[in-house]
């Protein structure tokens, strides 16, 4: 999102405008979503939409990287490196802990979830997300070799097969709480995030080490 026009925008408006699409793509999908409806909406007209937006394809990924930037900001400057063989699990569960709670604290992102998973719904949408999933792919790729040259993540499962399974459980968890946001109180959340940690580390631990061990 560096250096998008969108930038220029003031501060308010602009996270207006993105409320008001991520609330209509959430709602129609991406396909369904009405550009005219979102624009007239913020009382903006075509010309000075298109100043700062090619199309709504465009809307739509700067409306995503906007929502999520808080979630995926930390994935890109973290450098798993860092972690030890001490420090790997704790991490982790205090980073899901740490996002349900940024989530909670900021309605917007889980309408903006329910518009994520809408547009995985054809290939021409998926390719709307495909920057995000780039990051969160090489960040779970990442995590997953760090914490196998600690010991603590299986190595007997192919690599590309154990990353399916974990990106495979991830989105069906994050699909689940989307979905089910509203209905669920920040403590609520918060127990489930540690609770779906543990579904996480038991397929990733080896066989041999007991999941109260790792």
């Amino acid at each position: 999102m560096a250096n998008h026009p969108s930038q220029k925008l003031p501060e308010a408006k602009r996270a207006q405008l993105f409320r008001l699409a991520g609330a209509e793509f959430a709602e129609q999908g991406f396909a369904r979503a009405s550009l005219n409806r979102i624009i007239a909406a913020m009382g903006m007209s075509k010309s000075s939409f298109y100043h700062y937006f090619e199309n709504k394809s465009d809307l739509f990924r700067q409306t995503l990287a906007h929502a999520l930037g808080p979630l995926i900001d930390p994935l890109q400057s973290f450098d798993p490196s860092a972690l030890t063989a001490e420090t790997y699990w704790p991490f982790l569960e205090a980073m899901g802990r740490e996002q349900t709670r940024i989530v909670s604290r900021s309605p917007e992102i889980a309408a903006v979830g329910k518009m994520f998973y809408r547009s995985l719904d054809t290939p021409q949408e998926r390719e709307l997300t495909s920057d995000l999933l780039e990051v969160v792919s090489g960040w779970i790729t990442a995590m997953i070799r760090r914490g196998q040259e600690l010991g603590l993540v299986r190595t007997d499962l192919p690599e590309t097969l154990l990353f399916d399974a974990l990106m495979g459980l991830g989105m069906a968890i994050d699909r689940w709480m989307v979905t089910n946001w509203e209905m669920l109180s920040t403590e609520r959340r918060v127990a489930l995030s540690e609770m779906t940690f543990d579904l996480f580390r038991r397929m990733m631990v080896p066989p041999a080490v007991a999941p109260g061990e790792a």
